[in-house]
């Protein structure tokens, strides 16, 4: 990572990652379904909203020792709420199908209980109902697929446009009012100009509604491994270079999302924004 990019991206202080490498030997004995989805529910809360509380009360009465785990939870700093989100939802992939629904439709219950949903909500139910489901063979592309972007198929292309527009109200910084700001609208240019070798070619920044997107996501299962890692950087490196110093969180977990949904790893610029689990991901030698 260049000094440059390291400054702009929030790193884990030593004294969080040490809180979550103390909660992890509890929360990792986690593994039925009740305490599973109970976990993963109460990380996709957005806050202190009492209809949001009263929806997640609803959705794992009967679970024994769920408000512990919620409370340990979000203690824990935001950080590390993606890779535990992440953990967890991939554990619950492991039990049958019907507690995998349920567990989508309560958090669809719960992510509309205070009747607002944002773009970032809406990326972590996608990203939920995709790690829930089995996991699907990557396109390995063939030997003569050229390594850049402007060589992808015109589906392709615009797939990406379609997520790169819905991702433009989170990135590179969130819209109080869920719209594409100028912001976002500059980061969805830089985006799609690496897609176009003619950028007045490119569709323009329009959001997508919900069936637009998941047929986008369906067509970007066809995205060969070798051009998935190089897309997550397309869209990381011009919101890191928007922001002076840091990147905020929001858009940092609409890009971990993403990565998510491709099935791709988090680009090294991207990495420390997060704290990832002890035995999942990097730990600090620092600490």
């Amino acid at each position: 990572m260049s000094p440059a990019i390291a400054a702009m991206v929030p790193t884990a202080r030593a004294d969080e990652v040490r809180m979550v490498q103390a909660a992890w030997p509890v929360l990792d004995r986690l593994h039925g379904p009740g305490e599973l989805r109970a976990a993963v529910l109460s990380l996709l809360m957005s806050g202190h909203d009492e209809a949001e509380h009263d929806a997640w009360q609803l959705e794992t009465r009967g679970v024994a020792g769920a408000a512990d785990t919620r409370s340990l939870l979000v203690s824990l700093p935001a950080a590390a709420h993606p890779a535990l989100t992440e953990a967890f939802s991939r554990r619950l992939a492991s039990h049958p199908l019907e507690i995998r629904q349920e567990t989508l439709a309560g958090a669809r219950r719960l992510m509309c209980a205070d009747q607002r949903v944002s773009p970032l909500d809406r990326l972590h139910l996608l990203q939920l109902r995709h790690l829930l489901h089995e996991p699907t063979p990557l396109h390995r592309g063939g030997l003569r697929e050229w390594n850049e972007l402007t060589s992808l198929p015109l589906a392709l292309r615009q797939a990406i446009a379609s997520l790169t527009a819905f991702m433009a109200r989170c990135v590179p910084e969130p819209d109080a009012h869920a719209t594409v700001g100028l912001a976002g609208t500059a980061w969805y240019q830089a985006v799609v100009t690496a897609l176009w070798r003619d950028p007045r070619q490119a569709p323009a920044c329009h959001v997508p509604d919900g069936d637009t997107l998941v047929r986008a996501l369906r067509t970007l299962t066809a995205l060969s491994w070798h051009h998935r890692p190089l897309l997550a950087r397309t869209w990381t490196l011009p919101a890191l270079a928007h922001h002076g110093r840091r990147l905020p969180l929001v858009a940092a977990r609409s890009l971990r999302c993403a990565c998510v949904l491709l099935d791709t790893p988090l680009p090294p610029d991207l990495g420390p924004a997060f704290i990832e689990l002890p035995d999942d991901g990097p730990r600090d030698d620092t600490a």
